[in-house]
């Protein structure tokens, strides 16, 4: 369906779909290592050294295409900012007891078509996320909400007043353990290490 509405549109438009299409694949490509990885792990048909030598050799190609799915996500994302595309980023983690942070999901919205990030990318979010909000503590969940205000208000300005772009969900969970849920959304843009600096600027 893809490919039926945006192949035929030329310049910029045509480009930046056959990017988007990449990325798919990309995607699809580091979810296969995944779940070839989880089911050596789980083999008990082969010897333990022969499993230990092809598990370590598929966590370090793993590993090698993480970096460059992530730097062509960041060149996919400012590609994308030069034109009118939404771009979004949602983000979910959980403040155990108020203080563990611990990365739920991470995934990419295209215009309107969702796409599960790898979770290191979401974990160095939620980890920026927490170190502007000034650390680890029990008034975590509080500043967390005055953080998301500074950054929903800079986006705000940025993209002319699409109140739309940036949302955020926090629940209280009281037991078996206290336990806040934080569901965050904004432009892509978040991810480039430039727009974050300005963000800690706020």
């Amino acid at each position: 369906m893809e490919k039926d509405l945006f192949s035929f549109q030329p310049g910029y438009e045509a480009e930046f779909w056959k990017r988007y299409r990449v990325m798919k694949a990309m995607l699809s490509h580091l979810h296969q290592q995944e779940m070839l990885l989880s089911g050596l792990k789980r083999e008990q048909a082969i010897p333990e050294s022969a499993r230990d030598m092809a598990i370590r050799a598929v966590e370090g190609e793993i590993s090698a295409n993480r970096k460059v799915f992530h730097d062509f996500l960041v060149n996919f994302i400012n590609y994308g900012a030069q034109g009118l595309h939404r771009m979004d980023v949602d983000i979910g983690f959980a403040l155990i007891s108020g203080v563990l942070a611990e990365n739920r999901h991470c995934s990419l919205h295209v215009e309107g078509f969702a796409h599960t990030l790898p979770p290191d990318i979401g974990t160095i979010l939620m980890e920026k996320l927490v170190d502007m909000a000034g650390g680890n503590d029990r008034s975590l969940p509080d500043r967390i909400i005055e953080v998301y205000k500074k950054i929903e208000g800079h986006y705000d300005i940025i993209s002319g007043g699409d109140l739309g772009r940036c949302s955020l969900s926090l629940t209280e969970e009281l037991f078996p353990c206290r336990c806040y849920h934080v569901r965050m959304r904004f432009p892509a843009r978040i991810l480039l290490e430039e727009d974050f600096i300005r963000l800690q600027g706020l």
